[in-house]
């Protein structure tokens, strides 16, 4: 069992709450949006923390919510099912969107949003799921199998398949969702290889 596992025997999601609410906080403060979206002149003058905490910056209340409910759902169905790692998850996530974006996408000057990571957290609560028996093992598989078209078919088209809030200065940013799928995917393989080794040998 991980550390922050271990922090919260009981399965209660308070690293999924915790994060939508810091999301819900920052929403209703202007003056923290500032300080904490991604800007790329402010990252590029030192201000690094901006590649993580700009995901929890949103532009606008629908953006927020179609973000926010998801993970919220996601995120408490990992933490009750006791699945390790998934503020490790969020922290790596986020941190690897922000990067991607700064690396790969030099036109955008201003990001935010939590997409990346919920991406993260839908994949790997159903590459864990893929390990049940029945009706949850199915809907995993076929969450998975609509996430990775949906990935790849808006890599092609250049735009979000869900999100778009209609102001002509918002642009989403697909790469994003395809950071926290590979992001998830790269934790799971690593996790279960991690614990064949520690399976003692008979």
């Amino acid at each position: 069992m991980d550390a922050a596992a271990r922090l919260n025997p009981a399965g209660f999601p308070v690293w999924t709450l915790l994060i939508c609410a810091a999301a819900g906080a920052i929403q209703g403060a202007p003056p923290l949006q500032a300080l904490l979206f991604y800007e790329r002149a402010a990252v590029d003058g030192g201000e690094l923390w901006r590649l993580v905490t700009g995901n929890l910056v949103h532009h606008s209340a629908s953006h927020f919510v179609y973000n926010v409910v998801p993970l919220v759902i996601a995120g408490a169905l990992i933490e009750m099912q006791r699945l390790r790692h998934f503020l490790v998850l969020c922290v790596v996530s986020g941190t690897l969107v922000g990067a991607a974006v700064h690396m790969g996408r030099p036109e955008i000057v201003i990001f935010g949003g939590l997409s990346g990571v919920v991406t993260a957290a839908v994949t790997i609560l159903c590459l864990n799921g893929l390990d049940r028996t029945g009706a949850w093992r199915w809907l995993c598989l076929a969450v998975l199998a609509c996430l990775a078209a949906k990935i790849g078919a808006e890599l092609a088209l250049g735009s979000s398949l869900i999100f778009g809030d209609g102001r002509s200065d918002f642009v989403t940013v697909p790469e994003s969702h395809a950071v926290g799928a590979a992001t998830a995917l790269l934790l799971f393989v690593w996790t279960r290889r991690a614990g064949r080794r520690r399976v003692p040998a008979r």
